[in-house]
């Protein structure tokens, strides 16, 4: 597997796949690897395809307690470019891996021609994710939870009682955090991964300023990254295509794979 070094010590690993003259650069969403979207790629045969581990998933490995800067992912992905000679590409993501494909565009917006954000995350403020990474003291609040299971059974116990959220997304995060290593790798990505997001102005920029195709996929049955919130964000980016597909939230990437081959192979 091809590797990208940060002077940091971070490493950033990617499979390749194809000889096409179009490029694409696939990020996979939480808990998924670099193989999440492999079976799109049996479908872009005139495509070069490229799909990333995110740190903290796969072989990736961000070797900080700091979270990843702009600038370190522009490092990161500069050099990709220049190794393998790539001068323009197009961007699929899923969920949080979203989050890198929104700092790619922004960061190489001329090089970008196709933005498809599935299930997006990043593009816009979540109260939740916002009150458990960014104020300190709540930070730490949020790691006692990933170390002592008691602390975060009994916060799902009383969640349940309250009706605080939908049950689907209460039983998605039990499955997402009912081991210790799964409750680590949510807090890493959710903390390390926080400064890596955009906006739908800053969408709107790079249709306007850059002719960046911005495609947004939701699925109408997921609960997780509701369809009607990506629908709002959509509203406010001029030029924005929007597809709605009877999906949830695991099952979108395999039911997108049509409109991502049409879109691509066009």
């Amino acid at each position: 597997m091809p590797i990208i070094q940060h002077p940091a010590g971070h490493t950033l690993h990617y499979l390749k796949s194809g000889k096409g003259n179009k490029v694409v650069l696939f990020f996979h969403g939480f808990g998924q690897s670099s193989s999440a979207f492999g079976r799109v790629a049996e479908l872009l045969p005139n495509h070069t395809v490229y799909f990333f581990d995110l740190f903290f998933h796969g072989e990736s490995k961000w070797q900080s307690e700091k979270p990843i800067q702009k600038s370190d992912w522009k490092e990161l992905i500069q050099t990709f470019l220049t190794d393998n000679q790539i001068e323009k590409f197009d961007l699929v993501a899923f969920s949080i891996g979203c989050r890198f494909a929104l700092t790619t565009a922004e960061i190489f917006p001329a090089q970008t021609q196709h933005l498809i954000l599935l299930a997006a995350d990043g593009l816009r403020f979540r109260f939740w994710y916002w009150l458990a990474t960014y104020p300190y003291l709540l930070r730490k609040y949020f790691k006692t939870l990933v170390t002592n299971p008691h602390r975060w059974n009994r916060l799902l116990h009383t969640v349940e009682f309250l009706r605080l959220i939908d049950r689907k997304l209460l039983r998605f995060a039990q499955r997402q955090m009912n081991t210790p290593e799964k409750r680590l790798q949510v807090y890493n990505s959710w903390v390390s991964f926080r400064h890596l997001k955009s906006s739908a102005a800053s969408l709107q920029l790079l249709v306007r300023n850059h002719k960046v195709v911005v495609i947004l996929i939701a699925g109408t049955r997921d609960k997780i990254v509701p369809a009607r919130l990506i629908s709002r964000q959509a509203e406010k980016i001029n030029g924005a295509q929007v597809f709605g597909i009877a999906a949830g939230h695991h099952d979108l990437i395999a039911l997108s794979q049509p409109i991502l081959q049409t879109i691509l192979n066009h």
